[in-house]
């Protein structure tokens, strides 16, 4: 924490408020220490007051310091628990002349913007490898296109958070990559024209990506068809082949009817009218074929 510049023999008063932090709710507390000790020290880091702060509020405390020299101090206030515990808060103090201002030794030469980017795990590659293809984008903006199909990825294939993207396979890699760069493309521009035409005098070079009934490696030209034939991919390894079950066996044993021509010696197959005579009738449970319990839709 700073306080703002001061002049030499001016009087500032330079306040401190003890918290804590709740474990239960991890918001902060007032605390109030039982004494509070406040020492400042000069820009050589020597002690040049030492005594007690004045209490404003049972956790505000306050001391007024005059500088003699102009520099920067360090003010520290220790304030003492009741369970014998210690918080201490360290403060700079910068003191000026009135015809020179004083600067700390590190000063930030211009504006900084500093973006944070939480919540984007999982994260299965990383921005910089495509930000060479699309230079106007930023890291921020590609970052969160690839942690949108990593989840997809995350989902499709059932990672856990374990997972980082050195465990993934090449052809799940591209995907991402190829998917991302086809998101981007829609708003750069770079590789992802379908109908491209370069003309140079009377010279006149067409390319065009013409509708295709199956797309795959070898004749995919834009990052969207290069990223749709992977995903192809994915899905179709992922896929195993489906089980085969068979009808069943036969309900009852087949048994042999073996009857040999006396006079050729080969087999004959008798008929109903054979084996039951003229006029029976043959019910289904008599009937030796194997009944394999077929239905109307077989």
């Amino acid at each position: 924490m700073t306080v703002g510049n001061v002049l030499v023999n001016d009087t500032v008063r330079i306040k401190v408020r003890f918290v804590d932090i709740d474990t239960s709710t991890g918001q902060q507390v007032d605390v109030s220490p039982i004494l509070v000790s406040v020492k400042v020290y000069n820009s050589s880091n020597v002690e040049i007051v030492s005594t007690n702060a004045t209490s404003l509020t049972s956790s505000i405390f306050y001391y007024d310091y005059t500088p003699s020299e102009a520099g920067e101090y360090k003010v520290t206030f220790v304030g003492t628990m009741p369970d014998t515990t210690y918080i201490t808060v360290n403060q700079q103090l910068y003191v000026s002349t009135p015809t020179d201002e004083y600067k700390p030794v590190i000063t930030l030469g211009h504006e900084e913007v500093i973006t944070f980017a939480p919540d984007v795990e999982p994260l299965y590659l990383n921005p910089e490898e495509l930000q060479m293809y699309f230079p106007e984008a930023s890291l921020m903006e590609i970052g969160e296109i690839v942690h949108f199909y990593s989840l997809e990825v995350k989902q499709l294939y059932g990672y856990n958070d374990q997972i980082t993207g050195s465990d993934l396979n090449f052809t799940t890699l591209e995907y991402i990559k190829a998917a991302t760069a086809c998101e981007l493309s829609r708003t750069y521009s770079y590789g992802g024209d379908d109908d491209i035409s370069i003309t140079l005098g009377d010279l006149s070079i067409a390319s065009r990506s013409l509708p295709r009934s199956q797309i795959t490696r070898g004749n995919a030209t834009t990052w969207c068809q290069i990223a749709a034939a992977l995903r192809k991919e994915m899905l179709t390894g992922k896929v195993g082949p489906k089980g085969f079950q068979p009808k069943g066996l036969p309900a009852s044993k087949l048994q042999a009817y073996k009857n040999v021509d006396p006079q050729t010696g080969k087999t004959i197959y008798l008929g109903d009218r054979d084996l039951y005579g003229p006029g029976e009738r043959v019910l289904s449970e008599d009937d030796p074929m194997p009944k394999r319990g077929l239905r109307s839709y077989d």
